[in-house]
């Protein structure tokens, strides 16, 4: 039976272990959170986890460490250190840890942790709802065996992509970021649409559903270059608004896009590293 410590339980976290639990509900979970609030909150939505809080027990993480095969490290980057420093005693050597944590390397994690093997993981906020995307990358040190058990388990979040650690940047850029860059699409379609007189709602609704829709039909057909040029009739009102979106640049705008992201990702690691390292 596998065992899953989920320390600083937050949405994400609680995401996964959702996943997790949809994908084998006989997964032993062990969650904890920083209030008694929190976690009462997240009884509720992981009803088979057995969930408890520092405010409650000051122990709680290093008990639900202790014997666990993954744990699961969900704290805010600039709290790893603390934390695993507070873990060093409970931890048995042969825990995977899997790290959330933006910003943070598996180097300056195995400085804090030199005897676990390390996980990093990505993952973006559609993994809530089962359509999110993990980008997985282990260290050497793990073996083949827990890397398949860790990504069957966090298959019912979404599709996990193995990745070297050094891709990570990227993936953030264009995944763990870019659910925000059609957010922002969809913002503006909605305000595009209200000025040529819909009402906001109706043009919100029609939005979402377009999204939907053109998400489904991309799943299924995965080649949007493809999906475009089927829609885009030679002089046509699709290839009139598509070329807006050509003359302004787009594909421009979403590499720098993905750049600044990926670049802030690597700028995180730096400044995490120095906290780490003191």
């Amino acid at each position: 039976m596998t065992t899953i410590a989920s320390i600083g339980t937050g949405n994400m976290g609680t995401a996964l272990i959702q996943g997790i639990l949809t994908a084998d509900a006989g997964i032993t979970v062990r969650a904890t959170t920083n209030s008694t609030a929190s976690a009462q909150r997240l009884s509720s939505d992981l009803a088979t986890a057995t969930v408890t809080s520092l405010e409650d027990d000051a122990d709680a993480n290093r008990k639900a460490v202790s014997g666990a095969d993954f744990v699961f490290l969900g704290v805010k980057p600039w709290m790893m250190a603390e934390t695993l420093r507070d873990l060093a005693d409970d931890l048995d050597p042969s825990s995977v840890l899997v790290s959330m944590a933006a910003g943070v390397a598996a180097a300056d994690l195995a400085k804090l942790a030199p005897e676990n093997p390390i996980v990093r993981i990505m993952p973006n906020t559609p993994s809530a709802i089962g359509h999110g995307v993990i980008a997985l990358a282990p260290t050497a040190e793990v073996t083949a065996a827990s890397v398949d058990t860790l990504k069957s388990l966090l298959s019912g979040a979404g599709l996990v992509v193995d990745l070297d650690e050094s891709q990570i940047p990227a993936m953030t850029g264009i995944s763990g970021s870019g659910v925000a860059y059609f957010f922002l699409l969809a913002e503006a379609m909605i305000a595009a649409g209200v000025k040529q007189g819909l009402s906001e709602d109706v043009a919100r609704q029609m939005v979402v559903a377009t999204a939907d829709g053109a998400g489904r039909l991309l799943t299924e057909k995965p080649d949007p270059a493809a999906q475009r040029q089927a829609v885009s009739s030679k002089g046509g009102t699709t290839l009139a608004g598509l070329q807006q979106f050509l003359d302004s640049g787009i594909f421009d705008i979403a590499e720098a896009a993905a750049q600044a992201a990926g670049d802030r990702s690597v700028e995180m690691e730096r400044e995490n590293s120095e906290v780490i390292n003191g």
